[in-house]
């Protein structure tokens, strides 16, 4: 269950069950300085306040709820406005046959403090006997069958050398608590199994465990984060295709107006995620999650553990060992997320920028080649002047794979389509050699020219502003494929 503790006045009528304490691939950390820690037995009530009147008579459950309901807010709080992750120390040593976890501190994915106070410690050796133990050796697994009967074999020879075994794990840290300073308490005298006394503290700690597999990562928000570069988009992602199509539309904007572009289309983006986003679910939740996890998925990752172990019949040695440390997440505060986001902000604050002339620019999506590849044609984004087009206004080169150098290929001519939206280049002839460089001019004497407004080539889509005098060049690099050119004279 994910709600933990919440008695049985929760709404939705689940009982009083405390998480689930997962078994280990090994044995748990112990302290180095051992306690009696056990598993979580405070209240969890987000949703659930106390309401008092005057001459009311509190009993255990009231109070369960009277604590639970602040604690229940701060992890609801921590869990999903913050997510999980190490806010200081917790580091990961090899001290001789143990892992040594130091002091520090954590929150887990529902949103609940992990403090380790003094350091912990696991033995690697134990670890690796019961993994052994788990993953015999090719050839070794118990309950193997007997040979069968059959003609006599000679004496197999003297076996080789055992060879060592690579295994990864991960190193978590998971929340417990410990009962603490126990205290006279009345019992019911008809109770034979009654107690005189009972704790009357719970200790918030941690525990460490090693697991052969480390809980997946919380990471909501897809759309945004595909929108920001953060996130891939596999085959059939429709929202991440989505937001794809909106980071290509941003890119398109010129620089000057697309800081609001991307406000705009990132509100948009988490607004759908948000939207979809919800708690995960266990089997057999009978009450609405409130977490974005489960327990299950609730550790925090320490360190990624490298271990060669080597197994001698009943023997078990533990060989190199590597901890990677940077596996792990970091819980940032406010202030230092702030100060990071001013390292954005010279790309935003400079110098205002010169407002773009409204000059034509190439659509690099539009570039098509044809007739063998000796007519090169690309569309732009507001009419061009008919005339203004002479072969000084596009460049060819293209560089040999085989170190023979740059060859100049030589423009025949610009056709610019009656609409003006549309050009093409002739060639004398195919270029030279595959890496071919195209350079359209915005600069210079001849540039390329806009018929409304009458102003220069601005370069690609996207790129800086041009002015009213001086435009941009836009320059493309494009590989075709290989193909022989007997006779061809090249530069």
């Amino acid at each position: 269950m994910t709600a933990l503790g919440t008695g049985s006045t929760s709404p939705c009528g689940c009982g009083g069950a405390s998480a689930p304490d997962l078994p280990p691939d090994g044995p748990r950390g112990t302290p180095c300085d051992p306690g009696p820690c056990c598993g979580d037995d405070l209240a969890v009530n987000p949703f659930l306040a106390l309401r008092v009147a005057f001459g009311m008579l509190l009993g255990e459950d009231d109070f369960r709820v009277l604590m639970g309901n602040p604690r229940g807010k701060q992890m609801l709080h921590s869990a999903w406005l913050h997510g999980s992750g190490v806010v200081w120390g917790l580091g990961v040593r090899r001290d001789g046959g143990e892992l040594r976890v130091l002091p520090g501190l954590a929150v887990d994915g529902l949103g609940r403090e992990l403090s380790l106070e003094t350091s912990w410690c696991v033995s690697l050796t134990e670890w690796a006997a019961a993994w052994a133990g788990r993953h015999p050796e090719p050839g070794h697994a118990p309950g193997d069958p007997a040979p069968s009967a059959g003609p006599a074999q000679p004496p197999p020879g003297p076996p080789g050398p055992p060879v060592p075994r690579t295994v990864e794990a991960w190193v978590l840290a998971e929340f417990a608590t410990c009962p603490d300073r126990p205290v006279p308490a009345l019992a019911n005298p008809c109770d034979v199994t009654r107690r005189h006394d009972d704790f009357s503290r719970t200790v918030e700690t941690a525990r460490i465990t090693i697991r052969s597999q480390a809980p997946a990562p919380w990471r909501p928000y897809h759309r945004v984060r595909v929108l920001l570069g953060l996130d891939e988009v596999p085959p059939g992602d429709r929202a991440g295709e989505e937001a794809r199509r909106a980071a290509a539309v941003v890119a398109r904007v010129p620089e000057a107006h697309r800081a609001p572009a991307l406000l705009d289309a990132f509100r948009r983006l988490a607004a759908l995620d948000a939207t979809e986003q919800a708690p995960e679910r266990a089997e057999g939740d009978a009450c609405p999650p409130w977490a974005p996890v489960t327990e299950d998925h609730a550790a925090v990752v320490l360190a990624r553990l490298t271990v060669e172990v080597t197994q001698y019949e009943e023997c078990v040695r533990i060989g190199e060992v590597t901890l990677d440390a940077g596996v792990r997440t970091a819980v940032l505060p406010t202030t230092t997320v702030q100060e990071l986001l001013c390292g954005l902000a010279p790309a935003l604050i400079g110098a205002p920028a010169a407002p773009d002339a409204g000059g034509p620019r190439l659509v690099p999506e539009s570039l098509t080649w044809s007739r063998e590849h000796t007519v090169l044609s690309f569309d732009v984004t507001v009419p061009l002047a008919q005339g203004s087009a002479e072969p000084e206004g596009v460049e060819i080169s293209s560089l040999s794979d085989a170190g023979r150098g740059w060859a100049d290929d030589e423009v025949a001519g610009i056709r610019i389509s009656t609409d003006g939206y549309r050009v093409k280049v002739d060639l004398d002839q195919r270029p030279a050699y595959e890496t071919v460089r195209i350079r359209v001019r915005g600069t210079g004497a001849k540039p390329l020219y806009g018929k409304d407004p009458a102003v220069p080539f601005a370069g690609v889509v996207g790129g800086p502003p041009g002015s009213a005098d001086e435009g941009n060049d836009a320059i493309i690099t494009v590989r075709l494929p290989r193909v022989s050119a007997a006779g061809r004279t090249e530069a």
